[in-house]
């Protein structure tokens, strides 16, 4: 008889749990397809670690491929929204692909957490999303303090990418300080997406003679510039955001050339840990046999921060579950210890450079 009652009781808890899907938009294709797989990981190791809720609701992945592209970015979060009806999207990786999907979130009051999209304009002004990085004008003025006030630079040479909000928004908040701080802006030019060779835009800039160069592009096209900066005799200190050296491809293609180069980031594995950081950092390295990426813990902290406020709110309740998200307090995460005021995040930043051929972490930062 006890087996029959313990049989019902399971069939009925069975019957009554609650699917919780959750969306996930990443470029594993594409222009950023290394940035995207590198987020996968992140979010792959995360539900391995939880793909239930404590009330013991089952967890599914809704995963949609945006080829690095914002049509496709936009498509996917109607996608989700509409059709999957998921309780919170957790994506893209870039800003450019962030901003196509906001007003949908928005509009159909989902949240959305771009965990790593920097650009001011992906949280400004909007109800339904957060992000778990800092934004640009933060990493800008950090950058532009390094060049000034501890490199001593007085004259900058900015090499950026005119089609990327995030590069604009680097530019933007770099420049302001820099001069704020009273540097000079030697030369500014551009380094467009796809290009594979930038000799003169860095002879001019190696006329201009500059004390530092910034560049706040991505790896594809940094990897290069820094193997012909090299050719072209350039050795001035070279300072990037957190999109230049987050792929393998850059140490691949730039190996030596890179040498050196300093870049703001979220988060290093050499800083100081948290219990669930250590725990990441092992089971990562033991997985992928490789030093973890910043942009995998990131991913796996949104992935946490979701999941605990589907806990809190039940996964119909997409207002309740927004809510936890904007304004989580505290929390302990893979990346660190940061909070969310109003979808914004308030969390350290650190300075890593390149050295043999790795990332090594140099000093943190505070808000």
């Amino acid at each position: 008889m006890k087996k029959i009652f313990l049989s019902m009781a399971l069939a009925s808890s069975f019957m009554f749990a609650e699917e919780v899907k959750i969306g996930v938009v990443l470029p594993v294709s594409g222009a950023v397809g290394g940035f995207g797989e590198l987020g996968k990981r992140g979010i792959d190791l995360a539900y391995k670690a939880q793909n239930k809720t404590k009330n013991g609701d089952p967890i599914k992945i809704v995963f949609v491929d945006n080829k690095s592209d914002k049509i496709e970015s936009a498509n996917a979060m109607q996608k989700l929204v509409s059709s999957d009806k998921v309780s919170v999207v957790i994506g893209p990786m870039i800003s450019t692909n962030a901003l196509a999907m906001t007003k949908i979130a928005d509009d159909n009051q989902t949240p959305l957490i771009a965990p790593v999209a920097t650009n001011d304009r992906v949280t400004k002004g909007k109800k339904f999303v957060s992000r778990i990085s800092f934004a640009d004008s933060f990493q800008g003025i950090i950058a532009a303090n390094l060049a000034f006030k501890d490199l001593g630079a007085k004259k900058a040479a900015i090499l950026f990418d005119n089609s990327s909000d995030y590069s604009i928004g680097l530019t933007k908040s770099f420049r302001n300080q820099f001069k704020k701080l009273g540097g000079q802006i030697a030369i500014e030019t551009n380094a467009q997406a796809g290009t594979k060779d930038f000799k003169a835009q860095l002879s001019s800039i190696k006329a201009a003679n500059p004390d530092v160069l910034y560049l706040p592009i991505y790896y594809n096209e940094g990897a290069l510039i820094a193997l012909q900066a090299k050719q072209l005799g350039i050795s001035i200190p070279t300072i990037g955001g957190d999109g230049l050296v987050s792929n393998q491809i850059f140490f691949d293609v730039a190996k030596e050339a890179g040498e050196g180069y300093m870049v703001t980031d979220y988060y290093s594995t050499s800083s100081k840990q948290t219990p669930k950081g250590e725990a990441f950092i092992k089971e990562y390295e033991a997985t992928y046999n490789e030093p973890v990426s910043t942009f995998s813990a990131m991913l796996a902290d949104a992935y946490g921060i979701a999941v605990a406020a589907i806990e809190e709110c039940g996964a119909q309740d997409r207002v309740c579950i927004n809510d936890k998200i904007r304004n989580v307090k505290d929390y302990e995460g893979i990346s660190g210890k940061f909070s969310l005021q109003n979808g914004e995040a308030i969390r350290s930043a650190v300075i890593n450079q390149v050295q043999n051929g790795k990332l090594v972490y140099k000093t943190t930062i505070e808000p």
